[in-house]
């Protein structure tokens, strides 16, 4: 894999690991940009994405992106996902045990820092 792909491309692990949750107000037909079908009200204020909700977890948004590279995965809404993905953040706690969980090698501290600073 090149290494001018961001290691995230070649992941997407959060993206069946956790529940993702957020307000009806980040919903297209509530003013949002979360497209209304890949995602359901859970109570009056709440939605969820699809495929988040149950066990294996895998957000329906999560696609290969052959345009990108071979093995490549990501984000089909990235410009209009919830505000749950936009805050969780490369190389947290959550990213490097979400890695370990799925048997994925750990992020090198050189490879950490080169992503940071491209940001």
């Amino acid at each position: 894999m090149s290494e001018s792909i961001h290691p995230c491309l070649t992941c997407g692990v959060c993206c069946q690991n956790y529940r993702v949750e957020f307000s009806i107000y980040e919903l297209q037909s509530m003013g949002g940009t979360v497209p209304d079908h890949l995602a359901h009200e859970v109570n009056g204020n709440r939605a969820r994405m699809n495929g988040t909700e149950r066990h294996p977890v895998r957000c329906v948004a999560l696609r290969e992106l052959p345009e990108i590279g071979a093995g490549c995965v990501g984000c089909g809404i990235y410009e209009q996902r919830s505000r749950p993905c936009r805050d969780f953040p490369f190389a947290s706690y959550g990213c490097h045990d979400t890695r370990e969980k799925f048997s994925l090698p750990a992020l090198s501290e050189a490879e950490v820092e080169r992503w940071q600073e491209a940001a």
